[in-house]
């Protein structure tokens, strides 16, 4: 009986064994599948990863007289930057002792670089961190960034190496930093072998926000050149060519008092006359004739009639002068000499028409004094302010009812330097000719268009006490190749605070490396002025050393 009971209990204690070690067999296979899956899937991630990330092309890292100039290339096409997040890329020039960290790239996601340029145009500073440690550049996240920097070289440099650091995260946790080997050395065989094309600058030109427009006073302008019977004031509208000249006024008067936007202050009807005859009948002639058109559009309009008055213009002599600057006519400075000289019109008049025995006079007499007889038509009126939506409709089709502020704001609804954005300021200096405001904004849409020639005309307009003229003409003068007056301005601008005058300092000196650079290489460009060429390289914008 015992042995029966003994065998029974060793059957059973087997039975267990073998589903315990089946058990563990099965754990084991779970793990080692868990595992692989896991090693999969991060595999994949990282695969995902590799995807995701800058890429960067080696030009070169290379000495060039007293600097150390780096250049490659940064490939963002792969990368996929969330819209409110950023990513920070920092060039590092290294060796085993000593470290120099060059100025970042920002790379940020659609909505936060918005708000980047937004803040920018508010305020001129976007975001204090980089108030004393500027980057080299502010992008979004697509197509090919080309960075090219100099600094100082140093003996410890001949041996050094260049890495970049990728914060991911834009937030300065470094277990979130990557740091990738860009150039392994400094290698001279590079210095003879690389010529560096032509480096073209990309300037930041400065806008004026101009001042409010606290009542928007417009004036209109039409000339109708009226034809009357011999001795007569009384306007005939199908007579001659009249009925033509009457249409342009009617229109304009019929085009603004419509207008919902506008109120009508006044309509100034002025006659001018031609300088035959005596001053003293020209003078009543000319009033005659625009009392006659003030009366012709009372009893056509719909008007007031305490909105209209009337001016005498006279003879137009403002006129004739300006009609002889531009046709081709012999004895033509003797003309202009008497018309300074003498005084008095009749006497003028006569001393005129003895010139060239009197065929040069004969010819103004046929050509010309018939554009001097006319009657001016002035609208005054006044425009009520408008919205953002209102002021970009009257942009395009009215833009004279705008004022440069209103317009200011319209430019800065687009992106900062796209054809839009520019278009604004053109316009606005169009519409706004003498002001010194429209002006320099004017030459700064011309310099971001590489326009030099409208840029410089516009300038000689703008008020040269700002600082952002100091920014611009310094623009100018780098465009042209003047480094040592644009370093000038642009020092002087910066010492105003203006953020942009700093950029275009980094500009020039990326200028000036290249200059160095092809000059090095034996390649010297027949503008580059070789002492202006000699500028110091760019300081270093941090420091830090390594145990």
């Amino acid at each position: 009986m015992d042995k029966i009971i003994y065998i029974f209990v060793l059957m059973i204690g087997f039975t267990f064994c073998t589903a315990v070690e089946a058990q563990g067999q099965r754990n084991g296979v779970t793990q080692v599948r868990q595992k692989n899956a896991s090693k999969e899937g991060g595999s994949e991630k990282a695969s995902a990863q590799s995807k995701n990330r800058v890429t960067y092309k080696q030009n070169y890292m290379k000495q060039v007289g007293d600097s150390l100039v780096v250049d490659m290339d940064i490939d963002m096409s792969k990368l996929d930057v969330p819209t409110n997040f950023a990513q920070i890329l920092t060039p590092v020039i290294a060796s085993e002792r000593e470290e120099i960290e060059l100025p970042k790239v920002y790379v940020q996601g659609q909505a936060r670089n918005k708000a980047y340029i937004r803040e920018l145009e508010l305020d001129d500073r976007a975001y204090t961190e980089f108030e004393n440690n500027l980057p080299y550049a502010v992008v979004k996240p697509k197509g090919l960034l080309n960075y090219h920097f100099a600094v100082a070289f140093e003996p410890w440099m001949t041996d050094a190496f260049l890495d970049v650091e990728e914060d991911l995260c834009g937030c300065g946790d470094e277990s979130k930093i990557a740091r990738s080997r860009i150039f392994e050395e400094t290698t001279k065989e590079k210095v003879a072998i690389v010529a560096d094309p032509p480096y073209r600058v990309n300037p930041r030109p400065s806008y004026i926000q101009p001042e409010v427009e606290v009542l928007k006073v417009r004036n209109e302008l039409e000339n109708a050149y009226l034809d009357f019977p011999r001795g007569q004031n009384e306007i005939l509208p199908n007579y001659g060519h009249n009925q033509t000249e009457l249409a342009k006024i009617d229109k304009m008067i019929r085009t603004i008092s419509t207008n919902k936007d506008i109120t009508v202050q006044g309509i100034y009807m002025a006659g001018f006359a031609s300088p035959e005859s005596s001053l003293k009948f020209n003078t009543e002639l000319s009033a005659a004739r625009a009392e006659s058109m003030m009366k012709y559009f009372m009893n056509y309009s719909n008007l007031p009639a305490n909105l209209f008055d009337t001016r005498t213009g006279g003879e137009d002599w403002d006129g004739l002068r300006k009609l002889l600057e531009d046709y081709p006519l012999s004895n033509k400075s003797e003309i202009f000499k008497l018309m300074t000289s003498i005084r008095d019109l009749d006497e003028r008049e006569k001393a005129i028409s003895k010139i060239g025995g009197g065929r040069p006079y004969k010819i103004m007499y046929e050509e010309l004094y018939p554009k001097l007889r006319r009657v001016v038509c002035e609208v005054s009126y006044t425009v009520k302010d408008f919205s953002i939506e209102e002021a970009k409709e009257n942009i395009a089709y009215a833009p004279q009812l705008l004022s440069l502020n209103e317009m200011y704001i319209v430019a800065n609804t687009y992106e900062v330097g796209s054809p839009e954005f520019l278009k604004v300021f053109e316009v606005a200096r169009v519409e706004f000719p003498d002001d010194p405001v429209a002006n320099l904004n004017g030459a700064a849409a011309a310099l971001s268009k590489n326009n030099l020639r409208d840029a410089e005309k516009f300038l000689k307009l703008a008020d040269p006490t700002t600082p952002e003229y100091a920014n611009n003409m310094g623009i100018l003068q780098l465009l042209q190749d003047n480094y040592r007056e644009a370093e000038r301005l642009l020092k002087l601008a910066e010492s105003s605070g203006l953020t942009d005058a700093t950029a275009n300092i980094r500009e020039l000196r990326k200028k000036l490396a290249n200059v160095n650079s092809r000059r090095e290489a034996g390649i010297t460009d027949d503008s580059e002025s070789s002492d202006d060429a000699q500028a110091p390289p760019a300081p270093p914008q941090r420091r830090r050393s390594q145990q």
